[in-house]
């Protein structure tokens, strides 16, 4: 099946869940719709495939009824290594010519914005001069495989980033992985609160922070992605106004030789 790279049609398609697809319509924006190759089933219920290049081994999102996604799986087969974003019934069909290992259960979540109460931050906005310091905030997270595993200093510039900091250092911060104001979608995400500050609620006050910001700027559907067994975050999140959605997973797929 041909890749397709006209916008239009691929917006129309990923519409027909816009929740579960929040990454990929804000991959459709410029900055990283040139990382991103799609390719589209027609029929009764399209389905759509997307790479995603920008952290080096590609993501993998898919969209549609398992038959007409495992077509459009064939068509990269031959792919040595991808990060998975899919639903559980697709990785089956990935594990058909790959080993998928590091699987993670997770959760997508998405705001209700009648129930979000905006309340008063002491989180600072973030921008380009503050990208040395987020990734120093980070680093903390290596050792122990918190860190975020996806983000890019561009994030900061086209997205909304907010922080908390004890003199010149961030010791809390996140922001969206994606903000699409065609799409009306933004993606909150890259959350992190430095091990010896945890506790405190410094990680609620960016995220409201962040929240708080979108919705002033009329985003409509705000979501982000949570780890199925952190039933600690989960409440937190559903105490900001954040609702389970639907259940998804994440693992890295290496190619079965042969």
């Amino acid at each position: 099946m041909p890749q397709v790279s006209d916008p239009r049609l691929i917006r129309a398609i990923l519409q027909r869940d816009p929740l579960w697809s929040v990454y990929a319509l804000g991959d459709l924006e410029p900055g990283f719709f040139e990382h991103t190759r799609w390719w589209v089933s027609t029929g009764r219920e399209p389905a759509l495939l997307l790479l995603y290049r920008r952290f080096g081994r590609p993501v993998l999102f898919t969209l549609g009824p398992s038959n007409a996604v495992a077509a459009l799986l064939s068509e990269i087969d031959g792919e040595p290594e991808m990060h998975l974003h899919v639903r559980p019934e697709i990785v089956d069909l990935v594990e058909r010519t790959h080993a998928v290992s590091q699987r993670q259960e997770m959760v997508r979540m998405v705001l209700d914005t009648n129930r979000f109460a905006a309340s008063v931050s002491d989180a600072d906005r973030l921008n380009e001069d503050d990208v040395i310091a987020l990734e120093q905030l980070y680093a903390d997270g290596i050792a122990t495989g918190e860190a975020p595993d996806f983000f890019a200093p561009e994030m900061v510039t086209r997205g909304v980033y907010f922080g908390v900091r004890e003199g010149s250092a961030l010791v809390a911060a996140g922001g969206t992985h994606i903000v699409s104001g065609t799409s009306g979608v933004g993606a909150v995400g890259n959350v992190y609160t430095r091990r010896d500050r945890r506790g405190r609620g410094l990680g609620a006050r960016v995220i409201g922070a962040v929240t708080a910001a979108l919705l002033g700027m009329r985003v409509q559907t705000i979501a982000l992605n949570v780890k199925r067994e952190n039933a600690v975050a989960i409440r937190l999140y559903e105490r900001l106004g954040f609702d389970p959605y639907c259940t998804f997973c994440e693992g890295i797929a290496v190619r079965k030789a042969g």
